[in-house]
């Protein structure tokens, strides 16, 4: 990891159209955080308070992630976790931020399956630290077809990007598949090369799998009831008793309209419960399962709680028994 050294001028000098860095942006100083801007996105900079800097960026979000939704005076929501926003309406576009679950946007309008969306927010004015400059490894040199100019490497304003779940990964370009990511998530562009990309991703691992450390006992469903906002988007094993499969309404804007989830206690021994999102082709399988069947599953937590009962919001990326 580099260490990026602080602004050597103002932000003011920065002349306020793009990110110096990637950094968080919170509802309010200090306040609850909505998602991660990225370096090099357009936006535009605001007033500064207590350290911290107000920000107004627009972008465009697939149609089926957002939900209207008008609390704050926004018009609508994000109902999936770390949902790009980008530079245009293409899921070829550059990624501007990305957004978690529930944060709130002004809808500008549509095009097609897309949303814009527009957002002031604020980010910690210690964050924006430009990294260093770092000349690119050099590349062996490719001749171009004859009559054919060399088509160069095109370079996006946003260093984060979406790898899909199910895309497969190797240690170096072109080597042999060393494993598979099992469900999307976002990380940091760092280099392209003959087809590949370098990506960097923030992940945690158990302690049992580093060698001679001792496992935690891992996230509990107390654990996220009590700090709901710190875990989501954090993935969770967990053992659930199978209640009942249901589709969730207006009751519960935390998990899409119509969608079929999982009413469960748990993650057992605990006495809570559990919402477990599925998906619709999966629905039969749960149904089929014995009354107070027990399973165990590998999820990522959408939401700690919903807006009238403190239970976790959980997407089922598989089954582990």
């Amino acid at each position: 990891m580099l260490l990026l050294p602080l602004l050597a001028a103002p932000l003011a000098a920065q002349g306020g159209d793009r990110m110096p860095a990637s950094a968080d942006f919170h509802k309010d100083p200090g306040g609850t955080p909505l998602g991660t801007l990225s370096r090099n996105a357009a936006v535009s900079f605001g007033q500064t308070r207590a350290g911290w800097r107000e920000v107004t960026f627009t972008g465009w979000v697939e149609t089926r992630a957002v939900r209207a939704d008008t609390r704050d005076g926004f018009d609508v929501s994000i109902t999936v976790d770390q949902t790009p926003i980008r530079s245009s309406a293409d899921a070829s576009a550059p990624v501007r931020a990305a957004a978690r679950t529930g944060a709130l946007f002004d809808r500008l309008g549509t095009s097609g399956s897309w949303t814009q969306v527009r957002r002031t927010a604020w980010v910690a004015v210690a964050s924006l630290a430009a990294p260093a400059p770092t000349p690119p490894p050099p590349a062996p040199a490719a001749a171009a077809p004859a009559g054919r100019a060399a088509q160069p490497t095109a370079t996006p304003d946003s260093g984060v990007v979406a790898i899909q779940g199910g895309s497969s990964f190797a240690a170096e370009a072109g080597g042999s598949p060393i494993g598979v990511l099992e469900a999307t998530r976002r990380g940091r562009l760092v280099e392209r090369r003959n087809g590949w990309s370098r990506i960097q991703l923030d992940v945690w691992v158990r302690d049992g799998a580093l060698g001679g450390v001792q496992a935690a006992g891992g996230v509990s469903g107390q654990d996220v009831r009590d700090d709901p906002e710190r875990y989501v988007g954090q993935t969770v094993e967990w053992s659930l008793q199978v209640l009942a499969v249901q589709q969730a309404d207006e009751l519960r804007p935390e998990l899409p309209l119509g969608q079929p989830y999982v009413l469960a206690r748990g993650p057992l021994p605990e006495t809570g419960f559990v919402y477990l999102l599925v998906s619709e082709k999966e629905v039969a399988t749960w149904r089929a399962l014995e009354p107070l069947a027990e399973v165990r599953v590998r999820a990522t937590v959408r939401a700690g709680r919903t807006r009238y009962l403190p239970t976790p919001v959980i997407d089922l990326v598989r089954r582990l028994d």
